[in-house]
């Protein structure tokens, strides 16, 4: 039986896809949506016996999930906040922790998510403080993912294009950018208080639409966000398009419950798309994460491409 492995990271490039020109309502209004892909680079994973990490690349490795019961890692790693960084290089905490191991509960990192993710005092008490240990740049942006009303978000600038990667959506927008993760949160909660936005969304509850009437839709809801907020949109729209044939591959809610020997095909939206033997599937990343989730069942010659420790 191979050793269980953490899954770190989907490494992946988000690279221009030219653009599309789409209309819609009454009037035919016409808007030009920039287009992005997903470059999938591989899988970043790691020993639990060591801090380092091995990139495997999605044509070289094939996995399975691990089938015994998962342990958490410490999610804390050596990276940058403020600037991009090559993920192969980092080391990261091999110490089994919900979250933050009791070294890294009070690092920069940690600091970061409490303020995105926290509500309340908490969440602001804790931009403020990552204000004055890391400078840095916000965006607030929007996206449609089907729903009602659009999802409001922030995120580290130069993270922009990976975060909407991420995400589930049909089209995209920023807001405003702010050198303050203070101000940026504050924009976010108002824009949900004030109910022209929502800051969380399921991945289940994505709905497609056409391009065009995503376009027409957020851009009504940017205006009038922005207007509130005090803040000047661009208007630019942006989508990050998913992978090529992915409405034949069927969903696993569940990645815990997928037995078979897979090879990785694509990432999209915070899902993993594989094939196996038996069919082409999909399901979410998130639940195995920073967890010694998967297992190496073969894998390719070592590589020494873009210099990093990779296998493939």
């Amino acid at each position: 039986m191979a050793t269980p492995l953490i899954l770190r990271l989907i490494y992946k490039r988000v690279e221009p896809a030219g653009s599309q020109k789409v209309q819609a309502g009454l009037f035919g209004d016409s808007y030009n949506v920039k287009l992005y892909s997903v470059a999938l680079k591989g899988l970043i994973l790691q020993d639990p016996s060591t801090i380092e990490v091995i990139l495997v690349r999605p044509e070289r490795g094939l996995f399975r999930i691990n089938e015994k019961v998962w342990v958490q890692y410490c999610r804390w790693h050596s990276g940058p906040l403020d600037k991009p960084d090559n993920p192969v290089e980092r080391i990261y905490c091999n110490l089994p922790a919900d979250g933050y191991c009791r070294q890294h509960k009070k690092s920069e990192r940690a600091l970061y998510e409490r303020c995105v993710t926290l509500h309340g005092d908490k969440g602001l008490g804790a931009c403020k403080l990552l204000d004055r240990m890391v400078r840095s740049e916000y965006v607030v942006y929007l996206t449609d993912f089907g729903g009602e009303k659009p999802k409001i978000g922030i995120t580290r600038r130069f993270r922009y294009l990976e975060r909407l990667a991420e995400q589930t959506h049909i089209t995209a927008t920023v807001l405003t950018v702010t050198d303050s993760a203070y101000n940026a949160r504050l924009l976010e909660i108002k824009a949900s208080k004030m109910g022209l936005a929502q800051e969380m969304h399921r991945k289940s509850s994505f709905t497609s639409r056409p391009t065009g009437e995503s376009a027409i839709r957020l851009s009504y809801w940017a205006e009038r966000v922005a207007k509130a907020l005090g803040v000047n949109w661009d208007g630019e729209l942006i989508r990050v398009i998913p992978p090529e044939g992915w409405r034949s591959f069927l969903p696993v809610r569940k990645p815990e419950t997928f037995k078979e020997v897979f090879r990785v095909a694509a990432f999209w939206g915070g899902y993993l798309y594989v094939i196996s033997n038996e069919r082409k599937a999909y399901f979410p990343v998130r639940p195995l994460q920073h967890k010694d989730s998967l297992e190496l069942v073969e894998i390719g010659d070592k590589s020494s491409k873009d210099g990093d420790n990779s296998i493939g």
